[in-house]
């Protein structure tokens, strides 16, 4: 047995947080409450079911972390600890814990730990913060991954930037700057020609393409425009543009930060694990499981990131053990989120799209008018709910799958890193605390609607407050986090949000900068001279041509800050549908997401499959969504819809 020397003061100093000039008698008392336990190889420290009243600290060996059907779920080694939530509440134990070969353990009891937190402020809160440092990394882990998605920032390997290869970068775009300065002839005095319009697209499409940068291309081309506007004064027309921006979409911007709170409280709360828990007790059957995890999805799809999270934590090894072939598992967790989510009007998508279609169009309710004809969306929800009842046929990389894990091969396929399990969170919370926000949001957002121009528009500001004001006392009263670890997770929830929130300010102020130039009217002229009086093909060609930049950019948010001001302008100046138009437009943005291969590289690591796998076994489904989604919009287009 190796030598037990893990477990010393100075851990203990540093676990609680403590120091040893003014914090001496507190570290005193704690090393003379440890008890040393040894225990066998292969036997139990502690059984589920069992009452629990110490936390353990591992000074040296291995133990097993078994589930309800002694399924191995994690191990841990020295220096690691466990069993601390089910002491500070005096629930039953959740789990077998099994010495694999011997164990020494230092015992410290739940008195303790009560004494401590009354005779000691702050040592609670220390150590609940210690419990939370697992799923706060995961969570920032994920959140750089999505936000790196919305073009903010980067994922995986990084080149550091030399300061020559900056100076070219910056410089280049100076010179563009310049050339536009001097060249460009004034709007005022007349309408530009079609070069210079079309300039700022141009611009940023290269930009965006080139760097991978979409969040600096949104910045550096409204700049571009202000340029064209205003030339030497145009950092005072692009502070008025901003300005306006957000005087016009606070309630919108106040909306995301929040929601990105939300999120990070369910996260922290614990309650994802809960809901994993009675995943693996009840679901005995793989089409239960595949079932269990689009239901699970439609009622909480208010965050792509949220669901992504609760796939991946509560469903994946759970469909390993019904012998699911990880293709399979992957389309339905990887693609719902999306489709599920664009549908949603009080999801970040939904109120993101909110706000962008109201500011090009005037109508806050035209989002919910555009749901039915997110074709899109709603042929892949479909797909999605019958491949999980097993009533689609299997094709491509996806049948060959099912057969080589019916044939007794690996259900994961070659390629695929399959790393040990993912340690388990110390957070056991309780999957009521999941799903009550979630009904309190959706109900005191529908009570505080209002009918506006014979429109009823849902109240998503006010339903967030409530919201928030209840899980606080949901959470703070159960103890499952004290009200400065809310508020923390509050704020870290909004900085979480400072991506989608930029680029929002940003999409719009290139739009409203388009327009100003007139760029929507020399469009809409060229439109209409091209397609001749065939207006019904317009919803079919914003379709495709937005399908096409948001897979060329791998970026949908950046596509529908262009293209959802042009949709509306197309309307207007046809008289079409603008809800068909602009549901076009989300459907593109849904499609292009899938197409690109951008999006593989996030969720394949995060649901245990080689991306490129993952790719080609939706790929054949993806297409004949966009298919069957182009016929949609053609039919719409021409009978009018």
């Amino acid at each position: 047995m190796e030598k037990a020397n893990c477990i010393t003061r100075d851990y203990i100093r540093d676990f609680f947080r403590l120091t040893e000039e003014n914090d001496k008698d507190v570290i005193d008392f704690i090393m003379a409450r440890l008890v040393l336990k040894e225990f066998a190889h292969n036997s139990y420290i502690c059984r589920a079911g069992d009452d629990a009243d110490l936390m353990y600290f591992i000074d040296s060996g291995t133990v097993t972390v078994r589930g309800a059907n002694n399924e191995v779920l994690n191990e841990l080694q020295s220096g690691r600890y466990f069993g601390e939530y089910a002491a500070l509440t005096g629930d039953k134990r959740l789990a077998d814990i099994q010495a694999r070969g011997t164990v020494q353990v230092y015992a410290l009891d739940k008195e303790t730990l009560i004494s401590l937190a009354r005779s000691h402020s702050g040592i609670y809160s220390r150590f609940l913060k210690n419990i939370y440092i697992q799923e706060s990394e995961r969570y920032r882990k994920l959140v750089r991954l999505l936000n790196s998605k919305r073009g903010f920032g980067h994922v995986g390997f990084k080149k550091k930037l030399t300061l020559s290869s900056l100076f070219l970068n910056y410089y280049v775009v100076f010179v563009i700057f310049y050339v536009v300065f001097l060249f460009a002839p004034n709007p005022a005095l007349g309408p530009m020609h079609p070069f210079w319009l079309c300039s700022p697209v141009v611009f940023m499409v290269a930009y965006m393409v080139i760097t991978k940068r979409a969040l600096e291309a949104l910045v550096l081309s409204p700049m571009y425009i202000m340029i064209l506007l205003g030339k030497l004064n145009f950092a005072g027309l692009f502070y008025t543009q901003i300005i306006k921006t957000i005087m016009d979409t606070a309630d919108i911007i106040l909306i995301v930060m929040l929601m990105g709170s939300l999120t990070r409280l369910f996260s922290a709360s614990g309650s994802i694990n809960a809901l994993k828990r009675i995943a693996q007790k009840k679901i005995k059957s793989a089409k239960g499981t595949m079932l269990a995890a689009f239901v699970s999805m439609v009622l909480i799809a208010i965050d792509e990131y949220l669901l992504i999270l609760i796939n991946g934590a509560c469903f994946t090894n759970l469909a390993d053990e019904k012998r699911i072939p990880r293709e399979k598992s992957a389309m339905v967790m990887g693609m719902s989120p999306g489709a599920l989510c664009i549908l949603s009007p009080m999801s970040l998508n939904g109120i993101y799209l909110t706000g962008l279609i109201a500011m090009s169009s005037g109508q806050r309710g035209l989002f919910i008018e555009a749901i039915r004809y997110n074709f899109a969306a709603i042929v892949m929800v479909a797909v999605i709910l019958l491949l999980a009842l097993e009533k689609l046929p299997l094709v491509g990389a996806l049948k060959k799958a099912a057969i080589r894990v019916r044939e007794g091969g690996d259900l994961w396929p070659e390629g695929t890193d399959n790393p040990d399990e993912e340690e388990d969170s110390a957070l056991q919370g309780r999957v009521r605390n999941l799903l009550l926000p979630v009904l309190i949001l959706i109900v005191s957002s529908i009570i505080a609607g209002t009918l506006e121009a014979g429109e009823f528009q849902i109240n998503v500001l006010y339903g967030m407050i409530i919201t928030l004001i209840c899980t606080f006392l949901l959470y703070c009263f159960q103890e499952y986090m004290s009200p400065d670890q809310f508020f923390k997770n509050v704020v870290y929830g909004i900085e979480s949000m400072i991506a989608p929130v930029v680029m929002f300010l940003m999409g719009k102020c290139f739009a409203n900068g388009m327009d100003e130039i007139g760029f929507s009217a020399w469009l809409d002229q060229l439109v209409q001279g091209l397609i001749r009086g065939q207006v019904w093909l317009l919803p079919l060609i914003i379709f495709g041509i937005c399908t096409f930049v948001g897979a060329l950019f791998d970026n949908p948010w950046a596509m529908y800050a262009i293209g959802m001001p042009i949709a509306v302008s197309f309307a207007s100046s046809m008289h079409g549908n603008t809800a068909l138009y602009v549901g076009a437009v989300c459907a593109a943005g849904l499609m292009g997401n899938e197409i690109a291969m951008g999006d593989i590289f996030f969720i394949g690591p995060m649901l245990g499959i080689n991306p490129m796998r993952y790719y080609q076994a939706k790929l054949p489904y993806v297409i004949v969504i966009v298919v069957l989604a182009a016929l949609a919009y053609a039919s719409a287009g021409y009978w009018g819809l």
